[in-house]
């Protein structure tokens, strides 16, 4: 991975914004990476020059993380631009807290989850004498998952349905 100086950056997005080029041109012409120069305009419009500059490694805390998945849903905002608006230096982290929180909650978004998570496999297992919980001691997630899913399974079906209603339409009657 190649460590580019503040000054190097700045020049780069400067560029960009004065309107010497596209993204693409502006980081062949700087000997950047397409993907960091975009990051780095996208920082840059959001924090000035603070936005650019180099960061050290941080650890957020839980409701940071929230915020930023509730303004993500919110607004509609991809990963990417939810972290140059908060200022979070890798994008690639902001996807992960969306993947955890999708997949087992504001739980797994705490410090030392992960620790945690590796020493067991990935999916938790229900012990084999524990059938599936009755409708009201599921939890708002386990629901939320399965809506989901239905929606998913009945949109399928639709789509199907639809197309057999169009191929049958089409299908010029034999003997004619």
């Amino acid at each position: 991975m190649t460590k580019y100086t503040e000054k190097q950056k700045l020049e780069a997005v400067e560029a960009y914004e004065r309107g010497q080029g596209g993204l693409r041109a502006i980081a062949q012409a700087h000997a950047v990476g397409f993907d960091a120069l975009r990051s780095w305009v996208a920082a840059h419009r959001n924090h000035g020059a603070a936005g650019i500059a180099a960061k050290m490694r941080k650890n957020y805390e839980l409701e940071f993380k929230l915020l930023v998945l509730n303004r993500m849903r919110d607004d509609g905002l991809s990963c990417r631009q939810a972290a140059a608006i908060f200022g979070v230096r890798r994008h690639n982290q902001v996807a992960e807290w969306r993947r955890l929180f999708t997949l087992h909650g504001a739980a797994a978004l705490q410090p030392g989850w992960k620790v945690q998570q590796t020493k067991m496999s990935r999916t938790p297992r229900r012990p084999k004498d524990q059938g599936v919980l009755p409708e009201d001691q599921r939890s708002r997630q386990e629901l939320l998952r399965e809506l989901q899913q239905l929606r998913m399974e009945n949109a399928y079906l639709k789509k199907a349905q639809a197309l057999v209603r169009v191929k049958t339409r089409s299908v010029p009657a034999k003997g004619r």
